[in-house]
């Protein structure tokens, strides 16, 4: 308590605001500051929309450049609570992206929050996880957005914008180090050449040792290494005519994973301890073509986007000092979308957007399983002689029968090729009328097709044989080597229509209120990691279909088996679309002089068959729950109460609960929805010293408070992280061209569960072993940054 009384006292000191100042986008002086209000300047622009973010008639928080390195954030995870009901924890490694907004998110499979950069979409959530480079503006946009944007936009969209050459010229070196031995250093370059044709390129290179140790291998259990560039040319060919092309690589590779078993008894955790190898490593190459056209009544956009990704995942399935049986997941993707959109240009009173969008994704999974000498004894022998002993119960007249396994691994190799493609229109048009009220409606036509071809097969057959007790004797018996596969082709079709209806009463320019009602959409698809779960039911049922035919007077149907009945594997690895509906009321206000901006907005969210991400075997597999809500409110206000000192609070309220969820054991209703922080609070300022002598020009303070919970990291809800607040903040001395920063997060060593989960007990099926990653402890660093 002490702690979180210091914690809020830290914060409300006036050394302790917000960010109020950025470089001027003026050539030869990068050192020029000046104030500004948020509001003033703060545009959301894209394709489809152009309006200042005061009169957005929506819930919407955009992070400039200048915010965006004063509070240290590098990558999307750093967002997370920055913007009111934004959830993203920082687990496992640069493949999982786990985005939640307002109750409603995805751990694995399609993604529930959309990210766009430079207005190209990031169609995997494999792609979402990548360091920031260059970046002018992130917007955050809350509640369904899919009229405009589509598919899996049904919790929010991200937007992701880099700089332009036009806007900054000159050269920036950056380099940093801080503890764990982290190291990085960037360096990027913008240049006109003339009035029409600019250019940039950047590169930067990001390691360190990693914070947490396994006890096993005695190394450290997540490493990273990240090096990427990107390069930008615009041409502006006349006043009516551009043409953009950007491209960007990114290669990154991480050991893994900080895993700690965890006793839920009592709230305890274990010492990081799995045997085998674990890393993840990626190549991730985005590139787009975007091409505008201005007409004297509108605007037409043209965005081209390819995405190539090609990835190596390993991962010591158990996380124990075991040896059951380790996953090697490796994606390759190729990624196309292309989008046309016109906007009216006019000022009519009547505004409109509308356009065509498709998209095709060619996905290959290779994931092969290795079970090994401990997955063979405890998950093959054990449970088939378990099953044999429940036989022998039933049936005293039979022989005791234990079963061997000759094998000492078997190596179970899996190939997933799920190509997707898909195509929409869509059109909204908003009304302003006399009266200062404006309308909206707007329709999306969706229609997507997903296919999966798989094969999943062992490379070398099963061997093994029975031990048959009969009297004082036992007797063995060599079974047949059985081979094991499972190969085929699943596929689904979907249309959706997503609505959009809003009304906005705009009196002036101080204040405004709105009120919307909208349909969300996520695509459905198949789980990849329930063919290992089918291949362990075909090795048990094959051994005891093989074994009960040694015996005399042993054949006919295996109780508890099912082999009399045939299993629809589409039935058992497809999960359908999740819908919902999204009912909004919100305000904006100005005031004091336009030095105090508030944001407020209630919602209500209705959510029918959420995909949600539950236990299977050693792995996850996303199924439909039934039906939720989910409601609450989110709240901003930022002040600038005198020159150069301004600060933020952002707070979000989330109460998200399992209307109907029954899956066939257990029933969920009124359960929190997992991974749903019930609140989320971020106090942000800053404080900007002019100084004025000769060392030294300006000196710059800024401080975060980030508090998050209580979150649920079940459908049962016997586990969960109660609220914990987390302390970051900088300090920069700026004379001319040089800047030198001081930067740390989670100043008081917080100690928190980042993220949680279960997975199978080899040892003992009736009881899941459970994992916390903890969050990161103490960081400190410096960097210098030099602008010519």
């Amino acid at each position: 308590m002490k702690k979180r009384l210091l914690s809020f006292y830290l914060i409300l000191l006036p050394a302790t605001a917000f960010p109020v100042y950025y470089a001027d986008k003026t050539e030869n002086d990068s050192s020029s500051y000046r104030n500004f209000y948020l509001h003033e300047i703060e545009i959301v622009s894209n394709p489809k929309t152009e309006l200042k973010a005061f009169g957005f008639p929506g819930s919407v928080s955009i992070f400039g450049e200048n915010k965006i390195e004063s509070m240290n954030v590098t990558s999307m995870k750093d967002l997370s609570t920055l913007a009111p009901n934004l959830f993203i924890p920082d687990y496992g490694s640069k493949l999982i992206s786990s985005v939640y907004i307002r109750g409603i998110g995805s751990r694995i499979n399609s993604p529930a929050v959309g990210l766009n950069v430079d207005n190209v979409p990031y169609l995997d959530k494999s792609a979402f996880d990548f360091d920031f480079l260059d970046i002018e503006k992130i917007e955050v946009l809350r509640g369904p957005q899919g009229t405009l944007y589509g598919r899996n936009t049904m919790a929010g969209l991200i937007n992701i914008y880099t700089k332009s050459p036009f806007d900054y010229q000159g050269t920036k070196i950056k380099a940093g180090y801080g503890n764990y031995n982290a190291w990085q250093a960037a360096i990027s370059h913008s240049h006109k050449i003339n009035d029409k044709i600019a250019f940039s390129i950047s590169g930067q290179y990001r390691k360190d040792d990693g914070y947490f140790k396994n006890i096993t291998t005695g190394k450290r259990s997540d490493i990273s290494e990240v090096a990427g560039g990107r390069a930008q040319v615009q041409w502006r060919i006349n006043r009516r005519l551009k043409i953009n092309f950007t491209s960007d690589f990114e290669y990154s590779k991480q050991d893994g994973y900080p895993y700690k078993m965890y006793e839920e008894e009592t709230n305890n955790w274990q010492e990081i301890s799995y045997n085998d190898l674990s890393s993840y490593e990626r190549n991730l190459s985005t590139n787009s073509i975007f091409l505008q056209f201005i007409h004297d009544r509108f605007i037409l956009s043209s965005t081209t986007g390819y995405q190539y990704l090609k990835d190596n995942l390993h991962m010591d399935q158990d996380f124990t000092p075991l040896s059951v049986f380790t996953l090697q997941q490796k994606q390759l993707q190729h990624a196309f979308t292309q989008e046309i959109a016109f906007k009216s240009l006019s000022e009519k009173p009547l505004q409109w957007v509308a356009g065509v969008f498709g998209f095709y994704q060619n996905l290959r999974t290779d994931g092969p399983v290795n079970f090994k000498e401990d997955g063979i004894k405890y998950l093959i022998e054990g449970q088939t002689n378990k099953q044999l002993a429940s036989l022998k119960e039933n049936n005293p007249r039979m022989p005791d029968i234990t079963l061997d396994v000759e094998n000492e691994n078997l190596y179970v190799d899996g190939i997933y090729k799920t190509p997707t493609y898909g195509m929409a229109v869509f059109k909204q048009m908003t009304y302003n009328f006399p009266c200062k009220l404006s309308g909206t409606v707007g329709l999306r036509l969706d229609y997507e097709h997903t296919q999966i071809k798989h094969d999943t097969h062992s490379t070398a057959p099963l061997q093994s044989h029975m031990n048959i007790k009969m009297g004082p004797t036992t007797i063995p018996v060599s079974l047949s080597p059985i081979p094991l596969e499972l190969n085929g082709k699943e596929e689904m079709n979907t249309w959706e229509l997503l609505p959009k209806f809003e009304l906005k009463y705009m009196p002036d320019d101080r204040w405004f209120v709105y009120a919307s009602v909208t349909r969300g959409y996520r695509s459905g698809g198949y789980n990849f990691q329930m063919f290992s779960n089918l291949i362990q039911d075909q090795i048990r049922t094959k051994i005891m279909e093989e074994g009960m035919s040694q015996i005399p007077g042993g054949g006919g149907s295996i109780p508890g088996n099912g082999n009399n009945s045939e299993i629809s594997v589409n039935d058992v690895i497809s999960y359908k679309p999740e819908h919902s509906w999204n009912y909004e009321i919100g305000g904006r206000t100005q005031l004091w002089e336009k030095r105090v901006s508030i944001d407020l907005s209630a919602f209500y969210i209705d959510c029918r068959n959420q995909q949600i991400s539950v236990v299977s075997g050693y792995g996850r597999i996303t199924k439909n729950s039934g039906h939720s809500s989910s409601k609450g409110l989110e709240a901003s206000l930022r002040i600038t109460p005198v020159d150069n000192l301004q600060f933020g609070i952002n707070y979000g309220f989330t109460y998200a609960k399992f209307i109907n969820n029954h899956d066939g054991e257990t029933d969920y209703k009124d359960n929190y929805v997992p991974f749903a922080p019930k609140h989320t609070l971020a106090i942000t300022g800053g404080y900007s010293i002019p100084v004025n002598c000769r060392w030294l020009d300006n000196i710059n303070i800024n401080a975060q408070y980030i508090g998050r919970g209580r979150i649920y990291w079940n459908e049962a809800n016997n586990v969960s992280q109660p609220y914990y607040d987390l302390i970051d903040g900088n300090i920069s001395f700026t004379k001319g061209c040089i800047e030198l920063g001081i930067w740390g997060k989670n100043l008081l060593n917080k100690r928190y569960q980042a993220f949680y989960f279960d997975v199978m007990n080899a040892q003992d099926l009736t009881h899941n072993n459970g994992f916390v990653q903890q969050g990161r402890p103490f960081t400190i660093g410096g960097n210098i940054t030099v602008k010519f």
